[in-house]
């Protein structure tokens, strides 16, 4: 899997380490406990603050983390997503 995805024109960054590397704006996929607890859904605000993003719900696979990011990312896109 690749470490840096776009969608939107927002960058997502795929990390077994910590929020810590994301740029203020980015989103990121972090494995828990190395992935052996699953992988969260997380964002980095423009402040530095950071809020995960699935409610503590973890993603077995980071492939499922990805596509519920990229699907929070086109929720909060501009314009209707429908036409």
């Amino acid at each position: 899997m690749k470490r840096y995805h776009s969608h939107l024109g927002r960058d997502i960054v795929v990390t077994g380490g910590s929020a810590r590397e994301l740029a203020p704006g980015q989103f990121g996929v972090l494995a828990v406990d190395g992935g052996a607890g699953g992988w969260s859904v997380v964002h980095k605000g423009p402040d530095g603050e950071v809020v995960e993003l699935n409610n503590e719900m973890h993603f077995e696979l980071p492939e499922d983390a990805l596509a519920f990011a990229k699907e929070l990312i086109a929720m909060l896109a501009p314009g209707d997503a429908d036409a």
